[in-house]
């Protein structure tokens, strides 16, 4: 959409920023309108507004142009000589007059230029020529964000690049042996379970025969699997880590890092040692498969974030400084690497489009199931977060040294509309149970399991669920369930859930509901009035039933806590 005279009256009441730029040129272009230019190139575009002067205290004023289709001529003729500047936007609705009452400005739409293109460059020297956008200004690049962003142009990926210097032997064998196993289980009769560990890592991109009848590991292979010291003589600044700190009380709760020696340091089994730990604590309801019995734990959060982690290995600029770094807090998930985005943020959310900056390594990781190759990762991570209410994930880009940040949060602020408490009356748990496979294997809740001498079983299941439906006009109701009740209950097949009620013998209400819950735990009370069409009080009474008959049970704190579906 073109911009108008109102738009830019309103942009000329605020600051100029990372995406727009002013400038006067009452008759001419301004000799350093093409740094601004480059620097919007090469950064993630923005609009330069050509007659607006800029007064005291970064006030700014419409002066308007004499001529603006002599401006706009003058611009594409400049534009389109390689002397001047390196990439022309091509498109002619870039660039446009705009009435602002009697007086008139020229409108320069930049977009952010394709990475083939980059870095688009003053004059006729690359290193003296390129810059970039940070905040209201233009910088010049450093040699190093010039060279990063020539790598990016190549159509063969960086991660191609055969090293002469090494042999296969000198990759981890624990770490192939590790890869080749869990090839041959999703690929199970393939040709190539077969080959010896050179042709293998040959077909799979992770080295090349080369002329001297040698078979030399490409870059690829050594950062997948390579040991740490010998990925350091290749790459000085390749680094990864992972910092885990859930409370203020310690620094660190947990800790991997590549330089630690005791395990290899290559991204393969850096991505296995923590995707566990990534995933682990993520507070979202299992599923029930299509038996209506089992379990499913690895839910489409977790899927979401282990693709966010094989991304962020698999679009490293493994040149550049400060390494991979995935830090974990209580609420939040951060994770960084070297490098900026190929295409840009809006490309990348929008889904649909793949440009990885290591093709090899992208290849390598897809064979054995890590990593979509379909360009929908940061798609479904929106689509998830949005859909269990979780705030937007953030993506950032900076430059010098360039790196591309992805916070995501997992939890939410959202209050549920009914809540579970216990029979004591107290306020609900402030820290609802989160999911911790290799931790916590109870993830019963509030259910203690006692083993008696004879190896049966007590459980001891109170629940005292109270939902108060004032705000409706409705009944509250007060439900409490006690296994005890009638003495102690022994697991010899005398469970209460045993004497639930069918299913389809509760109210129509109730059947509703449930299949809502089982769909999506987190749903609020409104989500399911608005879902199902049903009144609150029916809602309240249904949910009441389903917690009596042992059909649901609430997990977690009235804010952040979520309906788990009892098996």
């Amino acid at each position: 959409m073109k911009l108008t005279g109102t738009h830019i009256r309103s942009l000329i009441g605020k600051k100029e920023d990372e995406r727009v730029e002013f400038k006067r040129a009452a008759s001419e272009l301004p000799d350093n309108l093409w740094e601004t230019y480059s620097a919007f190139c090469n950064t993630d575009g923005g609009t330069i507004i050509l007659g607006i002067r800029e007064g005291k205290n970064k006030t700014y004023s419409i002066e308007g142009v004499s001529d603006a289709h002599k401006l706009i001529d003058d611009f594409w003729s400049a534009a389109n000589n390689l002397e001047k500047v390196s990439y022309s936007i091509f498109f002619g609705h870039y660039v446009y007059p705009v009435k602002c009452g009697r007086k008139t400005v020229v409108v320069i739409e930049v977009p952010r230029a394709p990475r083939e293109a980059r870095p688009v460059y003053v004059g006729e020297d690359v290193f003296k020529g390129t810059f970039r956008r940070n905040g209201e200004g233009d910088y010049h690049c450093s040699r190093e964000a010039v060279k990063a962003m020539l790598r990016d142009q190549c159509a063969e990926t960086a991660d191609m690049c055969v090293l002469d210097e090494l042999l296969v032997s000198d990759l981890n064998a624990e770490t192939i042996r590790r890869y080749r196993g869990r090839f041959s289980n999703f690929k199970v009769g393939h040709v190539w379970n077969d080959l010896p560990d050179d042709e293998f890592l040959t077909k799979i991109g992770a080295a090349r025969q080369c002329p001297d009848g040698k078979v030399h590991p490409t870059l690829a292979g050594l950062v997948c699997f390579g040991d740490f010291v010998t990925i350091m003589r290749v790459l000085p600044d390749y680094f990864l880590d992972y910092r885990e700190r859930l409370s203020n009380e310690t620094r660190w709760n947990d800790r991997v890092a590549a330089h630690d020696a005791t395990w290899s340091g290559n991204i393969y089994d850096f991505f296995f040692k923590i995707h566990d730990r990534v995933t682990g604590d993520v507070k979202v309801p299992f599923k029930i498969a299509a038996d209506g019995i089992t379990r499913i734990d690895d839910t489409p959060v977790h899927k979401a974030l282990r693709e966010v982690l094989a991304n962020a290995l698999i679009h490293a600029d493994y040149h550049g400084r400060r390494g991979i770094v995935v830090e974990k807090h209580f609420r939040t998930i951060t994770f960084s690497n070297p490098g900026t985005m190929r295409i840009s943020k809006s490309v990348a959310v929008a889904g649909g489009t793949s440009d990885a900056r290591n093709t090899a390594i992208f290849n390598i990781f897809a064979l054995v199931d890590i990593g979509e190759r379909s360009g929908m990762g940061l798609a479904n991570l929106h689509g998830l977060w949005k859909k269990y209410g979780y705030a937007e994930p953030k993506i950032t880009e900076s430059y010098d040294p360039d790196r591309t940040v992805i916070v995501v949060t997992t939890d939410d602020d959202t209050e549920n509309d009914t809540v579970t408490r216990p029979e004591n009356g107290s306020e609900p748990d402030q820290n609802p149970t989160r999911i911790r496979p290799e931790v916590d294997n109870n993830l019963e809740g509030d259910n203690k399991v006692a083993n008696n001498a004879d190896g049966g079983s007590e459980v001891d299941n109170k629940v005292d669920n109270k939902v108060d439906n004032n705000a409706d006009g409705g009944s509250e109701v007060d439900n409490k369930v006690d296994n005890n009740a009638e003495g102690d209950n022994k697991s010899e097949g005398g469970n209460k859930q045993d004497e639930r009620r069918l299913l389809k013998e509760l109210p129509a209400s109730c059947r509703q509901v449930f299949q809502a819950l089982l769909e999506d735990g987190f749903s609020t009370q409104q989500a399911l009035i608005s879902k199902l069409g049903l009144s609150r009080t029916a809602i309240t009474n249904a949910i009441a039933i389903l917690i009596k008959e042992h059909y649901i049970i609430r997990r977690g704190a009235r804010k952040n806590g979520y309906w788990e579906v009892l098996p």
